[in-house]
């Protein structure tokens, strides 16, 4: 295994994944719930999210290429493209994630499975990501890519009450934004690279 494409890729998808700016938006989303559900939210969360990506891993690039014709590098400028819409969303406008704040369900696992889950930890960009990954440095790169990143989000939903109150709104906001930043430079990375072969 290449330790530092494990790493790149997981700094990647960690980014995109951004569980520590999204501290504020899990704890709204638990806040009427027992210690308890709200850890059996998370566990769910984590669980599913590593579901639905390494599902995707797997299937999704022959789905993809094989039932609708679409060629890698479309795939490319196309998660760059939402990449970096995402990270405006979340700079500017913030409509995606208020959008999921409106959901009024508490139900323990139903809430970890949506949105905690999918949209917001396994949603179109993490999914786009680990393909990515998948398709440039393989299955290990991108299986340990995930897992790496689940397990620190496992240990930052395990411990959020204590890293909120010692990091603080603030910080979290600062945190998510200078993610989001990343985000949208690997956003237009890839849409370039995505574009390149038109241009040839």
């Amino acid at each position: 295994m290449n330790w530092m494409e494990l790493l790149q890729s997981s700094l990647i998808l960690f980014a995109i994944v951004n569980p520590i700016g999204s501290i504020p938006i899990f704890l709204q989303l638990t806040h009427q719930m027992t210690p308890q559900a709200r850890q059996k939210a998370f566990q769910t969360a984590v669980l599913a999210s590593f579901v639905i990506l390494f599902i995707f891993v797997l299937a999704g690039k022959r789905i993809l290429t094989n039932f609708f014709q679409i060629q890698f590098s479309d795939l490319m400028a196309a998660g760059g493209l939402l990449l970096l819409i995402i990270a405006i969303d979340h700079l500017v406008f913030g409509a995606l994630v208020r959008g999921v704040l409106m959901g009024k369900d508490q139900e323990a696992h139903r809430i970890g499975a949506v949105p905690i889950a999918c949209p917001i930890l396994a949603g179109p960009g993490a999914m786009m990501t680990v393909l990515i990954t998948f398709s440039q440095h393989g299955l290990l790169i991108a299986v340990a890519s995930i897992t790496v990143v689940l397990t620190i989000t496992w240990l930052i939903f395990r411990f959020i009450d204590t890293i909120y109150n010692f990091l603080g709104e603030i910080v979290c906001l600062v945190l998510s934004k200078i993610l989001c930043l990343f985000i949208a430079a690997i956003g237009i990375h890839l849409l370039m690279q995505g574009l390149s072969p038109y241009f040839k």
